[in-house]
């Protein structure tokens, strides 16, 4: 969804009927928010691991979670950061 605000913020949106919208937000985010593609790399490996534990059922070991959350709570604040300095009319 952060991926997604970013998109919006620029005048875009992935089309959510066609495979890989995912993937297309998350891979927008150097060029929407400015995040690191190091950072993306992570996220994205992210993505691929709740898409197979979608599909398996297998359980996420807890570090992952702790991981996953702690890079979603740091995206949501460059995000914010970005669009108050970028967009304050969003707000």
């Amino acid at each position: 969804m952060i991926a997604d605000a970013g998109l919006n913020a620029h005048g875009f949106r992935t089309l959510t009927s066609r495979p890989g919208h995912h993937q297309t937000a998350l891979q927008s985010l150097p060029k929407t928010l400015g995040l690191s593609a190091e950072t993306v790399i992570v996220l994205e490996n992210f993505r691929k691991q709740r898409h197979l534990v979608e599909y398996t059922g297998d359980v996420v070991p807890e570090s992952t979670v702790a991981e996953c959350t702690a890079e979603a709570e740091a995206l949501l604040e460059l995000a914010v950061n970005w669009l108050r300095r970028n967009r304050p009319d969003l707000f």
